[in-house]
């Protein structure tokens, strides 16, 4: 029987992130990750992960997009030491306007500046043609500098040795039976008993197979991605966001993603959406599709919450049991800040974000009262 002081369930980029927080901002602390099948297995380890802070059909800016990269490109820097291969690529990505209406909106996103200026640059029609030649005519574009193609399964891996390294202990395998007893947390998985103190479940969609996060307001949502590996040299092709993304992960070879599935019946790659990523690729880049071929498909299961923000915080009935999921398509960019901003509140009581927090949501606030008030009425018990 092992011993922790924190147990992450989950060894995904919320759970990875977590422990990495954990053992920074406490030196000694014992933590151990919990991950049911192996590292890149789930939704984070999708072949090209695209780092993008402006998202959505409207081009909105991610919530804490600077901060988030600026603590990514640290994480990045750092988790180059435990890897030999290449983890990202500084690509840049183009966000075109396929209409006037959204040139527009993209114009005054740019004016506006909600970014640092050296983040990003307008392009008419004529430098967009420039920039990206052969890409499906438009009115403009934006293009950001900052955007990033991470190799996320590389990049989950480093991850894993660099905890690894720090002290971090790992436990794979199969199913597993969460309880709560005598104050302390045990997990047992096979013959193997884990104790903790303190526990986080950052297990993706599956943090709602739980027993004790059932109600999360979270969805889960299929993504699948199409890898291709293209005749013509891709060096100077930056991402491309619009209806999904394209990114191009080497010298020869492009990611084409993602659909976005809340109804499916699997969560195996499909030829229905082989087609649709297949006629995205040739729709966007004409003059590059003829190049390529596709070598694979991919497919992941999203969490995604009502307001496409991320979930964080503390179970309205255990106090040493934590959740952390929902990162939806932004995981790279918003991990480590959800991370370091849960880990704070986990070892030093400082308040959560609303934006992040568990309790903005109705179903939440209504229990942590009811939960509150039960505490008080068994305090009140004992006094008398």
């Amino acid at each position: 029987m092992s011993n922790y002081d924190v147990m992450i369930i989950g060894a995904g980029l919320a759970g990875l992130s977590t422990a990495a927080h954990l053992i920074e901002q406490k030196k000694g602390i014992q933590v151990l990750i919990y991950e049911a099948r192996k590292i890149s297995s789930g939704a984070s380890g999708v072949p090209g992960g695209m780092v993008n802070p402006v998202t959505g059909q409207k081009a909105n800016i991610v919530w804490n997009a600077e901060k988030g990269m600026s603590l990514l490109e640290k994480r990045l820097k750092t988790l180059e030491a435990h890897s030999s291969k290449n983890l990202f690529k500084e690509t840049g990505i183009i966000r075109p306007a396929v209409d006037d209406q959204l040139a527009e909106r993209l114009s005054y996103l740019f004016k506006k500046r909600n970014l640092p200026k050296e983040w990003m640059e307008w392009l008419n029609e004529i430098n967009l043609a420039e920039k990206v030649p052969g890409l499906k005519h438009s009115a403009g574009g934006l293009f950001i500098y900052k955007g990033k193609v991470v190799q996320t399964p590389e990049y989950l891996k480093a991850y894993a040795e660099y905890l690894e390294s720090n002290g971090v202990t790992f436990q794979f395998g199969g199913p597993s039976r969460l309880k709560y007893h005598d104050a302390q947390w045990s997990l047992q998985c096979g013959r193997k008993v884990i104790k903790a103190n303190q526990i986080v479940v950052a297990a993706g969609s599956k943090s709602r197979e739980n027993r004790f996060w059932i109600d999360l307001p979270i969805r889960s949502v299929k993504g699948q991605l199409a890898l291709y590996e293209s005749d013509t040299p891709l060096d100077n092709l930056p991402a491309v966001s619009a209806y999904g993304y394209i990114a191009p992960l080497g010298k020869h070879t492009l990611a084409v993603g993602s659909t976005y599935e809340s109804i499916f019946d699997d969560e195996n790659p499909d030829e229905h959406a082989s087609k649709q990523l297949d006629d995205r690729l040739k729709d966007l880049l004409p003059s590059i599709y003829p190049s390529c071929r596709k070598v694979g498909l991919w497919s992941g299961i999203r969490a995604t919450t009502p307001d496409r923000l991320p979930i964080a915080g503390k179970h309205p009935e255990y106090d040493t049991m934590y959740i952390y999921t929902g990162l939806g398509s932004k995981g790279l960019l918003l991990s480590e800040v959800v991370a370091e901003q849960l880990v704070q509140y986990l070892l030093y009581n400082e308040r959560l974000p609303n934006e992040i927090s568990l309790y903005r949501f109705a179903k939440y606030r209504r229990l942590r009262q009811i939960a509150l008030e039960d505490m008080n009425n068994k305090s009140s018990s004992y006094r008398s």
